[in-house]
């Protein structure tokens, strides 16, 4: 089995790290200069500092997602750690995985002869191969001096091999080992292991200095685990991933897109929405039905056999209404369905056990589960991935969408419709759903664009495809209240002789239209991927503009306003970027007049006490007490009026914030304050105590809207004498920080836009990733360090950016209805005056969900699809 390119790429970064490492016997050191390869600088950037919880022991970590082979890309690495890494007396490995499927599968691989793994490690190690599990260390079978010295001893384990009590039998005694553990006294072998005695299995071991395995390393962060990889005294870990921890030294990581283009996944995930569970059980058993019919035809050609399987998510017990396993499993076998081609595995239930399922023999076509299967189940035959719950249920599916993804023989079928998976759902909140599918992709180290919402709006007029099928149908529309109808042939296509439903040959004819896109894409992307790369470029957190994006937005500057400064006695002309600041170096608040504040005193708010109260030194609001505020308000009461109001002004100045404070000044402040109280009368002055921070909110809204309209009076005057001008000087970083990624819409401008979304800005999300003619979208988060904003008299970050395939700078902000104030003109008049000044190629619009203002620009979201995006180049 010859390895595919981006595994070749993967060993040959390994190669690279570890002879950086023997030149210098520094693991840190080796980390470092091997990132700076691809102009990376390990802790800056988004790009991890070296961990080094093993205290000088080299641990690197290599990403790879779920079905990219991660199993024989560590047998293909264990030649070249032994041949770069100094030499020891012993040739050890000690190959760790989480759960006991995934030992006994390894276990089974390694032993086979035949197994493309056994085949790679004899072929490297001249066939003086020995794999042994725990059951054998513990009795010394093939761990002897000799053996250790004279062949390559591969150990497979579990983490939980030395943490649990049963582990604790690796601590213990062994007298099958004492002839080791004393020879490696005598040549200085000897680790001396906390908590072992001196010839355990544990102690034996780290004597040999072995090298570590660690599959699957997301599960071996722990505190116990950590202690563990100490204790085996390793010269050298290496780690295999899809989702690598924070203590993770990724030194290669591999794309979904290399899995796709060697064919080794079935991507895209396409989801689909079904009106209920009896449409999601029925068009998941007419679907397997027709896959499978297509791969009959398929072995015809290639000699390959498919056998596709449907992974039927249950519900868990609840109400009456839940549909259970036990439930589901009884319906279909009452519908007719062979009992022996269903099976359940469950955490408590398994009646797949040690079943082969890709043999021609097996006859299982249905598995139910509840929440999540066991990694290392990815049955390469299972294709459709449905959940069965009520419609108001919330479905959890990001633990299972990992289980379908492998690609039967790591081969592509010309039937496209073989090579993706199909997810279908009832529930109710499908972008959830939707999400939940991205969550879990992430987890199986992939991202957003290997899931598309399939939108297949045809329904099915029932009636049975087949005879044999009638009692199914008729089973299921017992319990459903299903009516069959008559069938039309009009509404069906033919297929080999079966007749299919044309929801059903819709899913399908849908589904290879969207693998032909996104084959399309894979292919754009991988010629912009360099296969000498590590892929490191920082961590998950970090996301770059889109390969195919690159080129151009590089060379794409967006205007912003600059200001002219014109020379002076110390200063030379220059250009400056405008900053809204500027035009309050003439604002005088003394000089305002205070009509424009708003007080109402006729309320009563409470008193409020803002003070230290712990030990951290943050400010807190506390509520005084009925019988503080009574000793308050009665202390108050006893100042004169004079008093009152000096004390009122300090009170209220103290209220606002000291950002709002520094920008106005204290003298200002006080100056405009104490003019507001003096006009107040007694009532109003006696009200004060009680409703403190309402007087200060009223008047820090009305100095607020003074600046304001300075700032825009001024604006536009010195736009005018050509103090301002709007130049093309902002471009997009090439990375972003996401916190919170959104990866399900296309068409995006960065692999991941930020998810906080309103309603609005999710419709508008939605709008511009299905628009035909936009090229790419943003979503502008406000106040974000290196994002864009129109720096006008106000700072105006628009929601959205886009380009359309015309070229096209498009922004966009949306608008609740609850936001059609103020703010909103304030906005919608910068912008469409930055659009106007910035030219042809710019244009500003703010978009509202219903009911929009009556200004230029301005349109509700139906309008701006129709008006503006149905007719935009």
């Amino acid at each position: 089995m010859e390895l595919k390119n981006y595994q070749k790429r993967v060993i040959q970064n390994l190669c690279g790290y570890l002879r950086k490492y023997s030149d210098c016997l520094d693991a840190r050191r080796a980390y470092e200069n091997h990132l700076a390869e691809d102009g990376l600088v390990a802790g800056q950037g988004g790009v991890a500092s070296y961990s080094d919880v093993l205290h000088g022991s080299p641990k690197v970590c290599i990403k790879v997602p779920t079905g990219g082979g991660k199993t024989f890309i560590a047998a293909n690495a264990l030649f070249p750690v032994f041949e770069e890494l100094p030499e020891t007396p012993a040739d050890v490995v000690v190959w760790l995985v989480p759960r006991k499927e995934i030992l006994r599968q390894t276990l089974r691989q390694l032993r086979d002869s035949a197994s493309a793994l056994r085949m790679t490690i004899d072929r490297d190690f001249a066939h003086c191969v020995e794999v042994l599990d725990k059951e054998d260390g513990l009795r010394g079978r093939g761990f002897t001096r000799t053996t250790v010295e004279d062949q390559l001893t591969i150990f497979v384990l579990s983490y939980d091999s030395f943490k649990n009590k049963d582990g604790r039998r690796a601590y213990a005694e062994n007298a099958s080992l004492s002839q080791l553990t004393e020879y490696q006294k005598e040549t200085g072998q000897y680790v001396d292991v906390d908590g072992a005695d001196d010839t355990a299995l544990i102690s034996a071991l780290a004597g040999t200095n072995p090298v570590v395995i660690v599959d699957e390393s997301h599960h071996a962060g722990s505190k116990l685990s950590i202690d563990m990889l100490r204790n085996l005294n390793p010269r050298f870990v290496l780690e295999l991933t899809a989702t690598p921890g924070k203590d993770a030294n990724v030194i290669s990581r591999v794309k979904s897109t290399e899995l796709k283009a060697e064919e080794m996944v079935k991507l895209p995930v396409i989801v689909y929405r079904r009106q209920d569970k009896k449409s999601v059980i029925q068009d998941a058993f007419l679907l397997q039905q027709q896959l499978e019919n297509i791969a009959k035809h398929s072995e015809k050609k290639s000699g390959r056999y498919i056998r596709p399987i449907v992974l039927f998510q249950a519900e868990r017990r609840g109400d009456n209404e839940a549909e259970t396993f036990e439930k589901l499993k009884s319906r279909l076998i009452d519908a007719g369905i062979p009992e022996e081609q269903i099976a359940v595995r469950t955490g408590s239930v398994d009646e797949l056990g040690d079943t082969d399922l890709m043999s021609r023999a097996c006859p299982i076509r249905f598995v139910i589960t509840v929440e999540a299967l066991a990694e290392g189940w990815d049955c390469p035959f299972a294709y459709i991935l449905a959940t069965v719950a009520n419609k108001s249920s919330k479905v959890s599916v990001e633990q299972l969408v990992g289980r379908i993804l492998r690609q039967p023989y790591a081969t592509r079928y010309p039937e496209r419709s073989l090579n993706i998976s199909y997810v279908l759902t009832s529930s109710a909140d499908f972008n959830q759903t939707v999400d939940q599918v991205i969550e879990g992709l992430n987890g199986a180290g992939f991202s957003k664009h290997d899931v598309v919402e399939g939108e297949v709006t045809v329904r099915p007029i029932l009636r049975p495809i087949q005879p044999s099928l009638e009692q199914a149908y008729r089973a299921l529309d017992d319990d459903f209240e299903l009516t069959l109808s008559e069938f039309d042939g009009g509404m069906a296509e033919q297929m080999g002789g079966l007749a299919v439903p044309k929801s059903i040959s819709a899913i399908v004819v849908n589904a290879e239209n969207l693998e032909r896109d996104f084959e399309s894409k894979v292919v754009e992307e991988q010629a912009h991927t360099s296969n000498s790369t590590t892929g490191v470029g920082g961590e998950k957190n970090m996301y770059a503009i889109q390969a195919s994006l690159v080129d151009s937005v590089n060379r794409l500057l967006l205007p912003q306003f600059r200001y002219h400064q014109r020379a002076g006695l110390f200063s030379d002309e220059e250009t400056l970027p405008f900053d809204r600041k500027m035009l309050l170096q003439n604002f005088n608040l003394a000089s305002c007049g205070t009509g424009c504040v708003n007080i109402d005193s006729s309320g009563f708010e409470g008193a409020r006490e803002v003070d230290i109260y712990d030990d951290s030194g943050e400010l807190r609001v506390k509520q005084l007490g009925v019988q503080q505020s009574a000793d308050l308000r009665s202390l108050f009461a006893r100042y004169t009026q004079t008093s009152k109001r000096s004390e009122m002004c300090n009170g209220i100045i103290n209220c606002m914030s000291i950002q709002f404070q520094n920008t106005y000044g204290d003298k200002g402040l006080k100056n405009f304050v104490s003019r507001v109280v003096d006009q107040m009368d007694d009532s109003q002055v006696d009200a004060y105590i009680d409703n403190a921070s309402r007087y200060a909110k009223a008047i820090v809204e009305a100095i607020s809207q003074l600046s304001a309209n300075h700032c825009r009076e001024q604006f536009e005057k010195q736009i005018d004498s050509g103090l301002i001008t709007l130049e093309c000087c902002y471009q997009f970083p090439l990375r972003i920080l996401q916190t919170n990624p959104l990866t399900i819409y296309d068409h995006s401008l960065y692999e991941a836009e930020d998810a906080n979304l309103t309603e609005i800005e999710r419709k508008m999300a939605e709008t511009l990733a299905n628009c035909e003619t936009i090229r790419w979208w943003h979503r502008v988060v406000e106040r974000k360090e290196g994002e864009f904003f129109i720096n006008g008299f106000i700072n105006h970050y628009p929601d959205f950016l886009a380009m359309t395939q015309g070229g096209l700078i498009l922004a966009i902000e949306t608008k609740g209805e609850q936001l059609k104030n103020d703010d909103s003109r304030a906005k919608l008049d910068l912008g469409t005056r930055w659009a106007m000044m910035a030219g042809s190629n710019y244009r500003y619009f703010m978009v509202f969900d219903h009911d929009a203002i009556d200004a230029s620009s301005s349109y509700t979201l139906a309008e701006f699809k129709t008006q503006i995006l149905g007719l935009m180049r």
